[in-house]
């Protein structure tokens, strides 16, 4: 962690009132033809940006972990830190273990708790589950949730099987598991939900209009700006989709590759998703506190979905969205809770194995010349401007966008140089229910001025925004428009 620490700027660990750790442990396969598996638990400071990831403890064996003794040594010393601080310099910083971040069958591991396809599975509540072919969780209100001191005391003794390491030290052994958005709403719901417009009898779309569906998302390609890790793919290879390939469907284009061709009642179902998960992902929109207004939609989306897609939609991932609202208010939004910069890393592990000759020593050498070769992470606060599509769209304001044409030789009384841009002013909702679309920044140019105005480099760079999570509803919404 001290190396790690030292790759940020003086300046920004001499702000720091304390550390906040946050730490992932999952299994990944290193082999196709074996079932060798690695299984590292990483972690990474939550509250410095960006977030880098570091290992911690690296364990590789031929099947998956049969006890938890692999965690005994990670246990002890985070007990230590967290006790006494953390020492850098002549300064000692207090330590917290804000979240430990495992997708669901990692969590029940790690907890010493039945899996989710138990009876008593949910790590949340103490609902007892329902068998419909596979196992659901029914009740959608009025939950009975799950605190640390039961969990301490094992007051259900059908839900756990043991004694979880993480109980030696001082945490809530409840808010400190957060429901991964990764694994269980992109890879989970919004998966579940895709499959079923394509497969489920009850509600499935024609051929036609499933091709329909993937010539919108084929044509969107050209608009995608570089902030998405992946362009959109067909829906001819959603088995092999990524889980940010669902994310983008879920929060951003879906809205507008599915409007007309899903069945309205659906359609406006999609929509309460995706409205309540935008506000969720969104810091801004956390603080304004419209955390209760998403967890009232996710609360309808599930009821409403029981109806839609029949009782044995409700499984464990589709229960978890009435809980999901409360992890987005402590962690600030779920994206800082979410496995993402975990899954990026554990790739990049991955690809240190050349041979399947001692993979244990060559991830460690690999991972040693990498920590030589990290420089100090200097922050760029300047921001590019791009005058070539799809990159060259920015917000001004919540009403105003525009798109760099191109640079114009002049400079401002304050030699900033100036851009030659298309603005739009007038816009209209690209929805109303389940609330005006402008509330997450998904809306559609109704007109577009036709006057080219000038707009200098240092305006835009404090009044605009270059195009990133909360914004790309706008830029995607205005070019399919175009």
């Amino acid at each position: 962690m001290l190396k790690t620490l030292r790759l940020y700027p003086k300046s920004t660990i001499r702000d720091l009132a304390e550390i906040s750790l946050i730490c992932n442990i999952d299994g990944l396969p290193i082999f196709r033809s074996k079932n060798e598996s690695l299984w590292p638990v990483l972690c990474a400071i939550n509250n410095v940006k960006p977030i880098r990831v570091f290992p911690v403890v690296l364990t590789y064996g031929s099947s998956k972990p049969s006890d938890l003794d692999f965690l005994n040594e990670f246990i002890q010393d985070l007990k230590k830190i967290m006790h006494y601080g953390f020492k850098n310099d002549d300064k000692t910083l207090p330590v917290k273990l804000k979240g430990v971040i495992c997708d669901a069958p990692a969590k029940a591991m790690v907890k010493a708790i039945k899996l989710h396809s138990g009876y008593f599975g949910c790590d949340r509540c103490t609902q007892e589950g329902v068998w419909n072919g596979r196992m659901t969780y029914q009740q959608v209100k009025n939950l009975q949730l799950r605190t640390d001191e039961d969990f301490r005391n094992q007051s259900n003794s059908q839900h756990h099987h043991g004694r979880s390491p993480f109980c030696d030290l001082n945490i809530n052994m409840v808010s400190t598991f957060p429901i991964d958005y990764m694994h269980q709403i992109c890879l989970g719901v919004m998966k579940r939900l895709l499959l079923a417009w394509i497969r489920n009898k009850n509600v499935k779309l024609c051929a036609r209009q499933v091709d329909e569906i993937s010539q919108r998302l084929i044509q969107l390609t050209q608009f995608v700006p570089m902030h998405f890790a992946r362009k959109p793919r067909s829906l001819s290879e959603v088995d092999r989709w990524k889980a940010t390939e669902y994310r983008q469907l879920l929060l951003y284009t879906g809205k507008i590759v599915l409007k007309g061709i899903l069945p309205k009642e659906l359609y406006d179902h999609f929509l309460t998703l995706s409205v309540a998960i935008s506000i969720l992902v969104s810091p801004k929109l956390i603080q304004l506190n419209y955390s209760q207004y998403a967890h009232d939609l996710l609360l309808y989306f599930v009821l409403k979905a029981r109806e839609l897609y029949g009782k044995d939609f409700l499984v464990y991932n589709v229960h978890c969205l009435t809980h999901i609202s409360s992890d987005a208010k402590e962690f600030g939004s779920l994206d800082r809770c979410s496995a993402f910069p975990f899954e990026n890393y554990l790739q990049q592990v991955k690809n240190m194995v050349r041979s399947s000759k001692n993979p244990l020593v060559q991830i460690a050498k690999r991972l040693k010349e990498m920590q030589h070769a990290q420089r100090i992470y200097t922050p760029n606060t300047e921001h590019k401007i791009y005058t070539k599509a799809p990159n060259n769209a920015y917000l001004l304001n919540n009403e105003t966008c525009c798109q760099v044409l191109d640079t114009v030789s002049d400079t401002d009384e304050n030699g900033d140089s100036m851009f030659l841009c298309r603005v739009y002013s007038r816009s209209i909702p690209l929805f109303e229910k389940p609330c005006n679309s402008k509330l997450i920044g998904a809306f559609k140019v109704l007109t577009r001025n036709s006057s080219m105005k000038v707009i200098p480099a240092r305006k835009l760079n404090r009044t605009g925004m270059m195009i990133e999570t909360e914004s790309a509803n706008t830029f995607l919404s205005i070019l399919h428009d175009l």
